[in-house]
């Protein structure tokens, strides 16, 4: 992978002519200067339409490392790098200031991932508030929960032609994992996002981050609980007054969420197929059944709430493709996923909740409800049939 990375920076090294060399350390060694990954950068996303995400990949750099060496383009290197352009300015680690001052972009799209999902929601943001540390936006068009103890860098990012440059926030994490991405459409307000440069710019605009290593958690290849702690386990469960105290269970038992799905039993929790995920999307559109789609990372959730339209399956990826909400799931990957029932005072809560292999939520569905009230007949009913491995929509 090493050798592959240097090859093409040599094969890229006569596109665009930047100044002075400024050398990238990388877990203590030099990888790469600067100006190699910015001429790496725009040969592998010109020419090979690469995301971001894989650009980072196939340059063994986190994507906060690859959008970083970005930071400190001078206007000669503008100039130079014509017709391309690929500029970041770091911003302060001001969160709440950052996201309250999103209200005046106008209409944009808000991009929350993990390595298996992705959730594109276009609208405003509005309602933007802070409870302790977490931060809230809970407007019509984007909903989302935002805990920015996980937040360590922020950009301002601009690419592409002079004319139709591609401008966005992005926000990592310690381990140059992105957490967030707001992206401005020609509609929204552009100057506003000048307004934030001035603000929200950090004082040091020189490229190079200090990136944590991530440390892999062991898996447990089997859950034990001492007999009482799993009848007491069970009790708390089924007392259940509020599908947010579900954390607090995992909390107190040490255990993740995939380990309380194995240990709770059928009448609560029960293993589906992979493409059950498929049949419940295909079905709910066609039936018109309101749902609400989660997905979300350490650092931020992502919420849809609402009807679907245009589900459409590749090999390996399940989309969803409507005017306002994206949605592609890695279908092919799936570690696990589970029809959940969680009790409340509003009635049992039932859920479709797909994990990673450590646990980790990778999207969570739920029927569209209004708080205080109950679920669905029918968004209940469409997930049963999932479990039986029917087709909702046949007939």
């Amino acid at each position: 992978m090493e050798s592959a990375f240097f090859t093409h920076l040599a094969q890229a090294s006569d596109l665009f002519p930047f100044s002075k060399p400024v050398p990238i350390f990388i877990g203590g060694r030099m990888c790469a200067t600067v100006n190699d990954i910015r001429k790496s950068f725009v040969g592998l996303r010109v020419e090979k339409k690469l995301r971001h995400k894989e650009i980072a990949d196939f340059l063994q750099l986190t994507e906060a490392e690859l959008i970083d060496a970005h930071v400190g383009v001078s206007k000669l290197d503008v100039v130079r790098s014509s017709p391309n352009l690929a500029k970041a300015i770091r911003l302060k680690k001001s969160w709440p200031e950052i996201i309250k001052l999103t209200e005046g972009l106008g209409e944009v799209m808000a991009l929350t991932r993990n390595p298996y999902a992705v959730h594109e929601k276009i609208g405003k943001y509005e309602n933007v508030s802070l409870q302790g540390d977490i931060g809230l936006v809970t407007g019509k068009g984007i909903d989302l929960r935002l805990f920015y103890r996980q937040w360590e860098f922020a950009y301002i990012f601009e690419e592409g032609k002079q004319e139709t440059l591609q401008k966005s926030l992005q926000f990592f994490d310690e381990y140059g994992q992105a957490i967030h991405k707001i992206f401005l459409l020609p509609e929204s307000r552009h100057t506003h996002l000048d307004h934030m440069v001035h603000q929200m710019a950090d004082s040091n605009q020189d490229p190079g981050i200090f990136i944590h290593s991530k440390r892999d958690e062991p898996l447990q290849n089997e859950v034990k609980l001492k007999d009482s702690d799993l009848v007491s386990f069970k009790s708390d469960w089924v007392a259940l007054q509020d599908t947010h105290d579900f954390f607090n269970i995992l909390k107190k038992y040490q255990i993740n969420r995939l380990e309380a799905l194995t240990l709770i039993g059928d009448d609560y929790a029960q293993k589906l197929e992979a493409n059950s995920v498929k049949f419940l999307l295909e079905s709910a559109g066609h039936l018109e059944v309101p749902l609400t789609i989660y997905v979300g990372n350490r650092g931020a959730v992502q919420i849809y709430s609402g009807l679907i339209k245009n589900v459409m399956g590749t090999k390996d990826w399940l989309n969803i493709f409507d005017p306002a909400f994206n949605f592609h799931l890695k279908i092919s990957e799936l570690p696990s996923v589970w029809l959940v029932r969680k009790p409340s005072k509003d009635g049992v809560i039932t859920s479709l909740e797909i994990l990673d292999a450590a646990g980790e939520v990778i999207a969570m569905i739920f029927g569209e409800r209004i708080l205080g009230k109950s679920e669905s007949a029918d968004w209940r009913s469409l997930l049963e049939s999932c479990k039986d491995g029917e087709m909702a929509i046949a007939g």
